[in-house]
């Protein structure tokens, strides 16, 4: 292949979204094609314009004719291109072929195949499917026969997706014995026309002709067309399905951000607005979206890194799926009686886009894998469960519970010592224990974490803090919640977020020092209420808040009252010795919460007016990260107590977690944990004036809330009777599940709240 040319080169150089920008404006201006094939020519005839302009291929190596772009540029890029409705390349399995090309083809086979299918000039299909082979493509039987220089291919292919439009298929293919197996297994580029090659077009459930059978008859193959050595195809395919499920299709993401908007707008134009049911499905998909963003985005990072995306990868093939069928079947669900038309019907809604959507959607979950392949992947090569087909077990990714994506250097190592201290001081017997003591904490731990920096781990610096960032403290947070630490961290901590918000620095300070602390304030279903709150009049404060969180040991507590004289709200602070705190029973043995009686009482006031509505408003954000990042860690602890347990107990004859039933529900935990942390850090991540912070922060807390009790319900049922236990941990995480997703807002609630942005943006564009 040729040298980079100087468009290329560009790219690399900086100034490649200045020229993109340019040819985008300039795409944006042209008038659109009226019909499909129009529209067909129309890509293919853009993907050259973006290969001559040197902007094709952001994440492919310049040496071949892409822009290498870092991660961050490459997000860039497919937003960009997104947004100005450029069209994708017509042939999606051109990406999945192509770096396996790059990483195992010769210079010659580059030379030949790259730049003609990153032109679109030549199509691509995939042969790894058979009729005996679909998911267990170690079954395949198609062979191929070493003759001279060429090989005799003999066999048949299906599912095979536009090979009635291809000129190339890419094809697994047996050179070995007979039989099940991977060894033997060879990788071949084989030409569509070349004689002996029939195909017979499938129609699929929706109407169309997607995919076909492809049937070989002693087709002649040059050896030069084999990619890799012999025998080492079932190595070098993985190179393509993991790139199928990482770059290759990057920008699904923005794809569906697009289509999940439509159906917001669908639901509003449909009357389905104020529909409760409705609006916390249309929740349920504005989650699933952002974690296939932020999975996407670190798949992406594990393959620019040099590793294989693995895990992250197989999770989010998983979630795509599941996620595409629920999209659609919500957006046929809107459609109303116009469900029963056809989608080529006269009067089917927005032309039958929906209902023939939701019918091609039922292949998300077989193709490429099916949903059922993807979970024992997940299983056995993610969690090293034992595989069913008696084959042993792998070393797991990661061990279960930990971040599946590698943390960076100061959050591991923030990890590492937290968990240390915990593990030094938390024990099963050492909670239960505390049933009789509900009123009281671990204050030797406790000491341990002022002296490792918590509270003020995030606190400014001017009060003592560390200042350290949002995703730090709830990494840290979501550490305690693995462990059940019996301490108050999170009440102390939402606490001294109201402080400093409020601009209560020698309060705050008292606070980061070490002083355990408590926001005395109602709360309902929706979070912190104004309505009914203790009365302050003239230095002295009247009135009873229920349910309080840490109150029983904290040594600072901050009220949230009315001023009797002006109406309006104040912080104030008092002295736990002078209010009435009357211990109450919590459903989480780890947590104290009582009742804070207030009668003539005196406070000091810290905060007043716009001040205090302004600090709400800011806590309530970071409350809410805090109380859902101990929830992850919860999630993340049964998830790995459900996997231990899996591992070790036998039941006729076999370890449990060798059955699917068993493995399948590991597998959930493991993405319902993993998408709730990477949710609540992304969330964490974002910038208080960030537009997006807010509804951000609603929906990570909403899904990670949700977790946590889906995850220690279903820990105490792998484990079964042993999990119902009193002795055993299973039904504390439960416990201290529960106790978080009533503590400061419902989930549907928030997803409520989220859903109302949602439709003021979508009205408002």
């Amino acid at each position: 292949m040729e040298e980079p040319s100087t468009a290329v080169l560009g790219a690399r150089t900086g100034d490649w979204r200045s020229r993109l920008s340019a040819l985008l404006d300039d795409y944006r201006k042209r008038p659109r094609p009226a019909t499909s094939s129009d529209r067909f020519a129309a890509a293919i005839a853009w993907q050259s314009e973006l290969v001559d302009a040197g902007l094709a291929a952001p994440g492919w190596p310049a040496a071949v004719g892409g822009m290498e772009l870092s991660l961050d540029d490459q997000l860039d890029y497919y937003r960009m291109v997104s947004a100005a409705g450029a069209p994708k390349h017509p042939c999606a399995m051109s990406f999945i072929v192509a770096p396996t090309i790059i990483v195992h083809g010769t210079q010659e086979q580059k030379d030949r195949f790259l730049e003609p299918l990153l032109r679109a000039d030549e199509f691509w299909c995939q042969g790894f499917s058979e009729p005996g082979a679909g998911s267990d493509l170690a079954s395949l039987s198609t062979r191929a026969v070493r003759d001279g220089d060429i090989y005799r291919v003999t066999g048949q292919k299906i599912w095979t997706t536009k090979a009635d439009k291809a000129d190339w298929i890419f094809a697994l293919v047996r050179t070995g014995p007979a039989g099940r197996g991977t060894a033997g297994i060879t990788y071949l580029l084989i030409p569509m026309d070349s004689p002996g090659i029939e195909i017979r077009p499938l129609r699929d459930a929706a109407g169309g002709y997607h995919f076909a059978e492809v049937f070989f008859d002693d087709v002649e193959v040059p050896i030069t067309n084999r990619l890799g050595a012999e025998g080492e195809g079932w190595s070098i395919m993985r190179t393509s399905l993991g790139h199928e499920r990482a770059t290759a299709f990057l920008a699904d993401e923005f794809r569906y951000r697009s289509t999940v908007d439509k159906v917001v707008r669908l639901a509003v134009d449909r009357g389905y607005a104020d529909d409760p049911l409705v609006r916390q499905e249309i929740a349920r998909i504005e989650t699933s979206v952002r974690s296939i963003t932020a999975n996407s985005a670190r798949a992406l990072e594990a393959v620019l890194r040099g590793e294989d995306p693995g895990g992250v990868a197989s999770v989010n093939r998983l979630v795509k799926s599941e996620f595409e069928q629920h999209l659609h079947r919500l957006a046929l669900r809107l459609t109303g009686s116009a469900a029963v038309l056809g989608a080529r019907s006269e009067g089917a809604a927005e032309n039958g886009r929906w209902t023939y959507g939701y019918l091609m959607s039922r292949a998300a979950t077989i193709g490429a894998g099916t949903a059922e392949i993807q979970r024992n992947t997940i299983a056995e090569g993610v969690l090293g469960l034992p595989s069913p087909r008696c084959e042993g077990r792998r070393v797991p990714t990661v061990t279960p519970g930990s971040p599946l994506a590698p943390p960076e250097e100061d959050e591991a190592a923030l990890r590492e010592v937290l968990a240390s201290v915990f593990s030094s001081y938390v024990e099963t017997e050492g909670i239960l224990a505390r049933e009789t003591s509900p009123g009281d904490y671990d204050i030797g731990l406790w000491d341990e974490l002022v002296k490792f920096g918590l509270p003020g781990l995030s606190a400014p610096e001017r009060l003592g803090g560390g200042a350290a960032s949002l995703r730090l403290l709830c990494a840290a947070v979501e550490e305690a919640g693995y462990h059940l630490a019996p301490v108050p961290l999170v009440p102390t901590l939402i606490a001294l977020e109201v402080l400093v918000a409020a601009g209560a620095d020698r309060t705050a300070e008292v606070v980061v020092k070490g002083a355990t602390a408590a926001f005395v304030a109602p709360v309902d279903d929706g979070g912190w209420v104004r309505d009914g709150l203790p009365i302050y009049e003239a230095g002295r404060l009247n009135g009873v808040v229920e349910r309080v969180l840490g109150a029983p040991v904290a040594d600072v507590l901050i009220v949230l009252a009315t001023d009797a004289t002006t109406g309006e709200l104040v912080l104030a602070t008092v002295e736990p010795t002078a209010a009435s705190i009357t211990v109450q029973n919590s459903i989480d043995i780890t947590a104290t919460v009582g009742v804070v009686g207030l009668d003539a009482t005196p406070g000091t006031v810290v905060a007043a007016g716009t001040a205090v509505v302004d600090a709400l408003a800011e806590a309530t954000r970071v409350a809410q990260l805090l109380v859902a990042a101990d929830s992850v860690g919860v999630a993340n602890r049964a998830l790995a107590l459900a996997v231990e347990w899996s591992g070790q107990r036998e039941q006729f004859g076999r370890v449990i977690g060798s059955f699917q039933a068993i493995s399948h529900r590991c597998g959930y935990l493991l993405v319902g944990a993993e998408g709730a942390r990477g949710q609540v850090l992304a969330a964490a991540d974002r910038d208080s004036a960030d537009p997006d912070a807010v509804l951000c922060a609603e929906l990570a807390s909403a899904e990670a809330l949700r977790t946590a009790v889906r995850s220690s319900e279903g820990c105490i049922q792998i484990h079964g009777g042993i999990g119902f236990t009193w002795e055993h941990t299973a039904h504390l995480l439960l416990r201290r599940a529960i106790a978080n997703e009533a503590w400061l807002s419902r989930p549907e609630a928030m997803c409520d709240r989220a859903v109302t942005e949602l439709f003021r943006r979508v009205t408002a564009a």
